[in-house]
């Protein structure tokens, strides 16, 4: 049998290992489970693939994204490494030559989206198939505490059994120590071997841009883009905003390569942004987060966050897409008060189109995507080293060393500077002024809004958070001019939503009504 250097070379066409993939490599080909967690571009691919092609066999590999899947499907062909695949993107025909090749005994790597599972054609093979290693890509999608959670990995485990319990390796690039410990009970692995590989990228200058309004985010781009003349991401939480953005950079920069990209776009446009952005020098997409998981773009050179995110782990994940060729890439996230409502919004739906979840399940992951959310804006509005509060999170201890983040060189900023004349005068309207600030507040409500202050500030102390986590200033004013006298008519403000009815509906209410806290 070849040695895993002789197939690294004569397979894969690589002169040397990344560092840690041998050792992961040699665990999974001792027969250990493992549990991989690896940054995003360091190689993780690799770990399983080789491995594939030395245990010999049939490796099975849980992908949940299409594009993702059809990418590595792409490169494998090229090197003349066997390989198939399953998901919904396939006709009937194709399926069914699929399943003609695994009962003739296929060798090789099998990709199959989650969902393909349960499927009745599927389960009667299952038991057939017999696989050497059995691989779970994107393995933080199995736990509830995981940025993305996903019901149809939660069979996962039982998948694994039909199999007949192979060797199994579970990769990802953000797990907390808790996602971890998910990971391998929900799997059932046995005794697996963890291998984390650090989380600190000291090439990504990591920056945070606060700006009261949406509208202010727009000149501090066009200004950031006319300076980066290198490719990058610019993330937004709404298709809507997508489109906007894309058109207003194709007006702004004629010269230069800009392409939306979102869920919304039919399959071939899509596909065409992706194409266009990878070959282009200097390309711009602009995108919501269904854009980057399998995209291998060496050279881009920012990541811009014109929204806040809904998880550090999609942050890490998102902004990581920059500087994959270790040359110094910017990380740029905007934040502004809507981007809570925003996000909150998004909670709120969490479950909708999901009938597999139970409705305390429901409420189990709204509650823990708002926790998360608040992480997201500590991130954002503490001055605290950047890569230090990262590497906190996901409970890496690497010190930190020459960190040049926004608030390691002294650069937090709350509004864009240098801001040529010609970027204020662009098409997008300033917004009006919101109802909760239009006018001034009449004498009672005045003092309704101090009090409010008062108990605001006290209850941000209460949880160790700044005081804006609690309620923005518009949503004082509005609690101080409607002077709600009831939980349910709270309930109705903008900007009050389950969790901070619950955590301080009481409390607002005793200040309005000029109670003393307890």
């Amino acid at each position: 049998m070849d040695s895993i250097d002789d197939i690294l070379q004569r397979v894969f066409q690589l002169s040397e290992f990344r560092p840690h993939q041998r050792e992961i490599i040699q665990d999974i080909v001792a027969g250990n489970d493992v549990v991989c967690v690896m940054p995003t571009g360091a190689g993780k691919s690799l770990c399983f693939q080789l491995p594939a092609l030395m245990l010999q066999g049939l490796t099975v590999v849980v992908s949940p994204l299409i594009s993702l899947m059809a990418d590595q499907v792409r490169q494998l062909r090229r090197l003349n490494v066997p390989v198939l695949f399953m998901n919904s993107s396939q006709s009937h025909q194709e399926q069914r030559e699929v399943f003609s090749e695994l009962k003739r005994g296929f060798e090789g790597l099998l990709y199959v989206a989650p969902e393909r599972f349960p499927a009745p054609s599927f389960q009667r093979i299952l038991p057939e198939l017999k696989p050497r290693l059995f691989v779970v890509d994107e393995a933080h999608c199995l736990s509830f505490w995981g940025h993305d959670f996903r019901p149809e990995y939660m069979r996962l485990a039982e998948v694994r059994e039909q199999l007949g319990s192979p060797v199994t390796m579970a990769l990802t690039a953000t797990a907390t120590p808790n996602v971890r410990d998910d990971i391998v009970r929900m799997l059932k692995l046995r005794s697996p071997r963890l291998h984390v590989t650090g989380f600190d990228r000291p090439n990504l200058t990591y920056a945070c841009r606060r700006l009261d309004m949406e509208f202010e985010k727009d000149d501090a781009l066009l200004h950031g883009l006319s300076k980066q003349p290198g490719s990058g991401i610019v993330y937004c939480s709404t298709r809507k905003l997508v489109e906007q953005l894309a058109a207003l950079f194709e007006e702004r920069f004629p010269g230069r390569t800009v392409r939306a990209y979102h869920a919304g776009m039919d399959t071939e446009q899509r596909k065409k942004s992706q194409e266009d952005f990878m070959a282009n020098p200097g390309a711009v997409v602009v995108a919501t987060n269904a854009f980057g998981m399998g995209i291998n773009k060496a050279d881009i050179r920012f990541v811009v966050h014109y929204n806040i995110p809904a998880s550090l782990e999609a942050y890490y994940q998102e902004a990581g897409r920059a500087g994959r060729d270790g040359r110094p890439a910017q990380c740029i996230l905007y934040c502004s008060p809507r981007d809570r409502f925003t996000q909150e919004f998004f909670i709120d739906k969490i479950g909708e189109n999901n009938p597999a979840l139970s409705d305390a399940q429901v409420e189990t992951l709204q509650a823990h995507a708002r926790r998360k959310l608040d992480q997201v804006f500590n991130y954002a509005y503490r001055s605290r080293c950047r890569r230090r509060a990262i590497l906190d999170y996901f409970g890496d201890s690497t010190a930190v060393t020459r960190c040049v983040c926004d608030v390691c060189r002294g650069d937090v900023r709350t509004v864009p500077h240098d801001v040529s004349a010609s970027s204020r005068s662009r098409k997008r309207p300033k917004p009006k002024p919101s109802a909760p600030d239009a006018g001034p507040l009449d004498p009672a409500a005045g003092l309704r809004y101090e009090r409010l202050k008062t108990v605001r500030l006290e209850l941000a102390r209460a949880n160790k958070q700044v005081a804006f986590w609690v309620a923005h200033d518009s949503v004082l004013r509005e609690l101080a001019r409607s002077a709600p006298q009831t939980l349910d008519a709270l309930a109705r403000i903008r900007g009050i939503g389950e969790y901070k009815l619950e955590k301080f509906g009481e409390a607002f209410l005793k200040a309005i009504n000029g109670s003393q806290l307890p």
